[in-house]
């Protein structure tokens, strides 16, 4: 892995909301923003906050459907 950063890793998947939308994601595979903040009862602004976070560090991956984007576990092969 070019570039992995361990610490970066661990603080991205142990804080407790992106714990919540990580379990989530495995439950349902792929879910937007919207179906996230039902799920998790948080604001839409929080749960993206967090998904960017998460897909920068590279735990989530994110695919572009017309004007939504679908969010899923990046799990590397």
């Amino acid at each position: 892995m070019s570039g992995f950063c361990f610490p970066s890793f661990f603080k991205a998947i142990g804080h407790p909301i992106r714990q919540r939308i990580l379990e989530e994601l495995k439950k349902s595979g792929e879910l937007n923003v919207s179906d996230l903040t039902k799920k998790i009862g948080l604001s839409q602004a929080t749960v993206s906050h967090h998904l960017s976070l998460l897909k920068r560090t590279g735990v989530v991956k994110v695919r572009t459907e017309g004007t939504n984007s679908f969010y899923s576990i990046c799990c590397e092969k």
